[in-house]
């Protein structure tokens, strides 16, 4: 028993850099200066406002979240003791069918152990479609805990950075011999973006204080996830060079 996989990424639009510059002082008819009542107001600085707009790759957050990998790898080992169990199960069925074919099916033995057998069935399947609800359901509730931690990050970081707009997109790139990877570059709502992604300011934030597993510490079960299919092994994630973007006190952020 697998469950499917789902897959997701964010979009983006250009940078807009802004800067705002006092004006000039104002002049009389002539040419002659206005005279002004009190002492000549500051000039304001140049403030930058940042990037408007940016964009994250989602599917390579989860991808790369320490936590999510580490709850999903928990669900997988769950659904590989349910399927052990169920092939005890499967064999117990298969004996009883071999012991079946000794009986005339005449007598009462047979259909006493074709009732038994139906019962084992009936068992078998009910257990199964309540155990893949449960997996399911668990598997959504992991899902939604982790987006929605996603969203918080992405809006603090954006609020910081006077970021008005962050859309999702794929850094994936088409494979010319896969055909669902053809279909998916062709269909991405962004051709070009330069220097907006905020993904590893995201990530880093996300995974702040967790200890990433060792390379290889195994793949999640498939999903029905954001990400379009198997999101793969917790590997430690590549660092992504994102956008500049102005700190709050004027320093500034790659």
């Amino acid at each position: 028993m697998r469950l499917s996989s789902i897959r997701a990424t964010f979009v983006a639009g250009p940078l807009s850099v802004l800067i705002l510059v006092a004006p000039a002082a104002g002049q009389q008819p002539g040419g002659a200066p206005r005279p002004t009542a009190g002492p000549p107001a500051a000039a304001s600085a140049p403030v930058v406002a940042g990037t408007s707009v940016a964009v994250i790759d989602i599917a390579f957050i989860f991808k790369n979240h320490v936590r999510f990998n580490a709850q999903m790898n928990d669900m997988k080992r769950d659904i590989e003791a349910f399927d052990a169990a169920m092939r005890d199960e499967t064999n117990k069925v298969n004996k009883k069918q071999e012991i079946m074919q000794g009986f005339n099916p005449a007598s009462k033995e047979f259909k006493a152990a074709d009732e038994e057998l139906a019962h084992l069935k009936s068992d078998f399947q009910i257990k199964v479609a309540a155990k893949r609800r449960e997996f399911l359901e668990q598997e959504a509730k992991v899902y939604y805990n982790i987006y929605r931690e996603v969203e918080d990050a992405v809006t603090q970081f954006a609020l910081q950075n006077r970021i008005q707009l962050v859309l999702r997109y794929t850094s994936d790139e088409m494979k010319a011999d896969d055909r669902s990877s053809v279909l998916q570059g062709v269909n991405k709502p962004v051709v070009f973006q330069d220097r907006l992604d905020i993904t590893q300011h995201v990530l880093n934030k996300l995974n702040a204080g967790a200890t990433m597993p060792p390379s290889g510490g195994g793949n999640v079960p498939p999903t029905a996830g954001p990400t379009g299919g198997n999101p793969g092994p917790i590997a430690q994630p590549p660092q992504r060079t994102g956008p500049v973007v102005p700190r709050p006190n004027g320093g500034i952020q790659r």
